[in-house]
Protein backbone atom coordinates (compact mmCIF):
# COMPACT_ATOMS: atom_id res chain seq x y z
CA UNK A 1 0.00 0.00 0.00
CA UNK A 2 2.73 1.91 0.67
CA UNK A 3 4.14 1.94 -2.58
CA UNK A 4 1.20 2.55 -4.40
CA UNK A 5 0.58 5.73 -2.47
CA UNK A 6 3.99 6.91 -3.46
CA UNK A 7 3.78 6.08 -7.02
CA UNK A 8 0.44 7.84 -7.02
CA UNK A 9 2.16 10.85 -5.29
CA UNK A 10 5.15 10.69 -8.04
CA UNK A 11 2.24 10.55 -10.71
CA UNK A 12 0.46 13.35 -9.04
CA UNK A 13 3.52 15.50 -8.34
CA UNK A 14 4.67 14.63 -12.41
CA UNK A 15 1.08 15.79 -13.34
CA UNK A 16 1.81 18.88 -10.96
CA UNK A 17 4.70 20.03 -12.70
CA UNK A 18 3.37 19.12 -16.15
CA UNK A 19 0.68 21.46 -15.25
CA UNK A 20 2.63 24.08 -13.53
CA UNK A 21 4.93 23.82 -16.74
CA UNK A 22 1.93 24.41 -19.11
CA UNK A 23 0.70 27.66 -17.06
CA UNK A 24 4.24 29.23 -17.04
CA UNK A 25 4.13 28.79 -21.13
CA UNK A 26 0.57 30.38 -21.12
CA UNK A 27 1.19 33.20 -19.31
CA UNK A 28 4.28 33.64 -21.09
CA UNK A 29 2.44 33.90 -24.43
CA UNK A 30 -0.31 35.66 -22.48
CA UNK A 31 2.56 38.56 -21.65
CA UNK A 32 3.69 38.45 -24.96
CA UNK A 33 0.11 39.19 -26.48
CA UNK A 34 -0.51 41.51 -23.92
CA UNK A 35 2.84 43.33 -25.03
CA UNK A 36 2.32 43.20 -28.92
CA UNK A 37 -1.52 44.74 -28.41
CA UNK A 38 -0.09 47.45 -26.50
CA UNK A 39 2.45 48.16 -28.72
CA UNK A 40 -0.63 47.92 -31.70
CA UNK A 41 -2.52 50.49 -29.78
CA UNK A 42 0.30 53.13 -29.08
CA UNK A 43 0.89 52.51 -32.92
CA UNK A 44 -2.68 53.35 -33.89
CA UNK A 45 -2.88 56.31 -31.05
CA UNK A 46 0.36 57.90 -32.80
CA UNK A 47 -1.28 57.15 -36.83
CA UNK A 48 -4.30 58.95 -35.39
CA UNK A 49 -2.51 61.80 -33.84
CA UNK A 50 -0.50 61.96 -37.32
CA UNK A 51 -3.84 62.03 -39.57
CA UNK A 52 -4.99 65.29 -37.17
CA UNK A 53 -1.80 66.81 -37.77
CA UNK A 54 -2.08 65.96 -41.53
CA UNK A 55 -5.62 67.42 -41.30
CA UNK A 56 -4.87 70.28 -39.29
CA UNK A 57 -1.88 71.10 -41.57
CA UNK A 58 -4.06 70.78 -44.75
CA UNK A 59 -6.77 73.01 -43.64
CA UNK A 60 -3.74 75.69 -42.90
CA UNK A 61 -2.53 75.30 -46.42
CA UNK A 62 -6.38 75.53 -48.07
CA UNK A 63 -6.37 78.65 -46.04
CA UNK A 64 -3.44 79.63 -47.06
CA UNK A 65 -3.97 79.30 -50.76
CA UNK A 66 -7.69 80.82 -50.39
CA UNK A 67 -6.69 84.02 -49.21
CA UNK A 68 -3.46 84.12 -51.82
CA UNK A 69 -6.00 83.12 -54.58
CA UNK A 70 -8.04 85.88 -52.81
CA UNK A 71 -5.61 88.56 -52.66
CA UNK A 72 -4.40 87.73 -56.11
CA UNK A 73 -8.19 88.48 -57.76
CA UNK A 74 -8.27 91.75 -55.55
CA UNK A 75 -5.21 92.66 -57.53
CA UNK A 76 -6.39 91.95 -60.64
CA UNK A 77 -9.26 94.00 -59.91
CA UNK A 78 -7.15 96.95 -58.98
CA UNK A 79 -4.52 96.32 -62.05
CA UNK A 80 -7.62 96.91 -64.31
CA UNK A 81 -8.93 99.91 -62.43
CA UNK A 82 -5.69 101.29 -62.66
CA UNK A 83 -5.08 100.63 -66.19
CA UNK A 84 -8.69 102.24 -66.63
CA UNK A 85 -8.15 105.22 -64.87
CA UNK A 86 -4.53 105.71 -66.63
CA UNK A 87 -6.20 105.10 -69.90
CA UNK A 88 -9.26 107.42 -69.05
CA UNK A 89 -6.79 110.18 -68.32
CA UNK A 90 -4.11 109.45 -71.33
CA UNK A 91 -7.44 110.07 -73.64
CA UNK A 92 -8.82 113.08 -71.50
CA UNK A 93 -5.01 114.34 -72.00
CA UNK A 94 -4.87 113.51 -75.77
CA UNK A 95 -8.35 115.39 -75.85
CA UNK A 96 -7.47 118.39 -74.31
CA UNK A 97 -4.28 118.22 -76.74
CA UNK A 98 -6.05 117.79 -79.46
CA UNK A 99 -8.70 121.17 -78.52
CA UNK A 100 -5.99 123.16 -78.08
CA UNK A 101 -3.66 122.12 -80.96
CA UNK A 102 -5.38 124.15 -83.50
CA UNK A 103 -5.18 127.54 -80.96
CA UNK A 104 -1.94 127.17 -80.52
CA UNK A 105 -1.58 126.63 -84.23
CA UNK A 106 -3.60 129.86 -84.75
CA UNK A 107 -1.96 132.06 -82.25
CA UNK A 108 1.42 131.12 -83.44
CA UNK A 109 0.78 132.16 -87.02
Amino acid sequence: MAAEAECLVEEKTAKNESLRSTLQKEEFVSIGLKTALTLEEEKKKEAKLKVVELEVQLAKSVSEVAAQAIEEFKTSFEMKDLNIAFSQKAFIKGFELWQSGPEVSRTSS
